[in-house]
């Protein structure tokens, strides 16, 4: 199959020019073409019912106006997919709720690490300890609340004593710390597929740490430690049980595109730390086919569309069968799910 061929379907996305890269790579661009999708970046400064027409919309703005205008053209054509639904990009917006999702896992093995939030800042500046007395014990990480998206989002602290939570900005979510070996893994979930990927994390903190240290530091930023290679290989937990946690966290939040963050804790317990929706996907290994053959089934459910073959790209202009395991599948939602979602 020639990428020249006549484009059969159009995907419209909008996301922050900062976030393209992390989606829309040439490669991915170069197989979608392949099988006659035709990626295009949507304007959401310009009204969305004047641009397309689209097949499918793929989207990871979250405010107000473009919130509007993707209702208004949901009530014209309610025949393209919208992924995912706000309404349920919302659960995973707020890091403090964002894990009650995890309680309701059918797992013994996992769970999320102890956790509060803390909404006054004048009462954290004034009496730190109080804020989690009976409640944590340090280390902490602390959190923004919100996610957006935005460079303040991200502003993660390893705090090692109360002193450390003096001068947070509020909303904060303060998280025990669980050593696990410096090792986290990031699962990426693509519809029906998971694939899990080694990442570094923060390293054990010492035992005499957690103790008041006049000479570190009260508390230590911290970013973008995920990206780099772990500096020890860490034992992969099991496909079966990362397919199954997959599975349960992706119907319960009713979304197809998320990623989320593992680690194992010394004495062998899971614990899940963070959810994050369309995440920068061209870290994933061959994520190409896996999108790309998501999009094609999300494509053909709509109505009127005839089934075509699955085929991908070899490397060299032709057209070869996709695997029917890319990697295990996992169930999606039941369509009951989905309208309880959509509603």
């Amino acid at each position: 199959m020639s990428s020249q061929q006549s484009h059969s379907y159009t995907i419209g996305y909008a996301m922050l020019p900062n976030k393209h890269d992390t989606f829309v790579q040439p490669s991915f661009l170069d197989m979608a073409a392949q099988h006659g999708i035709r990626l295009v970046p949507i304007d959401a400064s310009r009204p969305l019912l004047d641009q397309g027409p689209f097949d499918l919309i793929v989207h990871k703005l979250y405010d107000q106006a473009w919130r509007a205008q993707l209702a208004a053209f949901s009530l014209l054509h309610p025949d393209v997919p919208v992924v995912d639904p706000p309404a349920a990009i919302d659960g995973i917006l707020d890091r403090f709720t964002m894990l009650d999702a995890v309680a309701g896992l059918d797992s013994a093995d996992v769970a999320v690490p102890n956790q509060v939030i803390v909404h006054d800042a004048a009462a954290l500046d004034a009496d730190p300890a109080a804020a989690v007395a009976g409640r944590l014990r340090f280390p902490l990480i602390a959190k923004p609340a919100g996610v957006d998206g935005s460079a303040a989002s991200h502003d993660l602290r390893l705090v090692r004593r109360a002193e450390g939570l003096r001068g947070l900005r509020t909303p904060v979510v303060l998280q025990e710390f669980v050593n696990h070996g410096g090792v986290l893994f990031k699962v990426y979930v693509v519809g029906d597929r998971a694939v899990c990927v080694t990442r570094s994390s923060l390293p054990d903190v010492p035992a005499d740490e957690t103790l008041p240290n006049a000479d570190a530091p009260a508390a230590v930023p911290f970013a973008n430690i995920s990206l780099r290679p772990p500096a020890a290989a860490g034992e992969m937990p099991p496909v079966d049980f990362v397919n199954k946690v997959a599975r349960e966290l992706r119907r319960a939040l009713g979304l197809h595109l998320i990623n989320f963050d593992l680690i194992r804790g010394n004495d062998g317990m899971y614990f899940i730390l963070d959810i994050n929706y369309c995440p920068g996907y061209s870290k994933m290994p061959g994520f190409e086919p896996v999108l790309t053959e998501f999009f094609l089934e999300k494509l053909r459910a709509r109505p009127g569309r005839d089934e075509q073959p699955r085929v991908c790209s070899d490397g060299q202009g032709d057209a070869v069968p996709i695997p029917e395991k890319v990697i295990e599948p996992i169930p999606g939602p039941s369509e009951a799910e989905l309208r309880k979602v959509q509603a």
